[in-house]
């Protein structure tokens, strides 16, 4: 019962920070919308903000729980590559909160906020190093530095993020995915040569 309770109001809390932010919600509504009393939400949780970063954090976890489950149903390195990209922009649009973060400003009033975006940062480049890793093992990429190459691609798909989830839709999105991952697999040069990055 009091797991279900728990639930109930954290799935209340999520939709209400989600449509009117962390500043314009109050525990008297979500209190009221989830149909329990406020000390009910204060037992379980203390505080709104402690609220507020337990649903950023339940919804970190689902995103990875979800990257996880469509990377695994993959056999091939490309493809495991790909299903992450697409799983990502398909369960972080799900994730208003943490899609918020960026526009509300949040980490400036809640620091600890930040650090669960980060969090969830850091294990997508864990994901997709474990990623390259395998292709690199396997002969399928060619790669002279893993771990950099993983936070490229994380960091330039987090660049993404806002803009295309904000505006675009989840057709498009995946049609410039796969224009992205066939660049990223291909390349741009149509003979290979070697490019001196550091003069650049």
């Amino acid at each position: 019962m009091k797991k279900e309770k728990a639930e109930l109001i954290l799935n209340t809390a999520k939709k209400m920070f989600g449509r009117y932010g962390l500043q314009k919600t109050t525990l008297d509504e979500i209190a009221r919308m989830a149909r329990v009393a406020k000390g009910t939400i204060y037992s379980y949780f203390g505080t709104k903000k402690r609220v507020y970063l337990e649903v950023l954090r339940r919804e970190a976890k689902e995103i990875v729980d979800n990257i996880l489950s469509s990377v695994n149903q993959q056999a091939s390195p490309a493809d495991k590559l790909l299903a992450f990209t697409r799983a990502k922009f398909r369960y972080m649009r799900q994730a208003i909160n943490l899609l918020n973060l960026d526009r509300e400003g949040i980490e400036k009033l809640l620091p600890s906020a930040e650090r669960i975006r980060d969090e969830l940062f850091e294990q997508e480049v864990h994901i997709i190093r474990s990623i390259l890793e395998e292709g690199v093992e396997k002969s399928i990429f060619r790669l002279n530095n893993v771990p950099l190459a993983a936070s490229a691609i994380a960091h330039g798909l987090r660049g993404f993020e806002l803009n295309w989830l904000v505006r675009e839709s989840e057709e498009r999105i995946e049609y410039y995915l796969d224009e992205l991952m066939n660049i990223l697999f291909c390349g741009l040069m149509s003979e290979k040569r070697i490019v001196n990055t550091k003069s650049a």
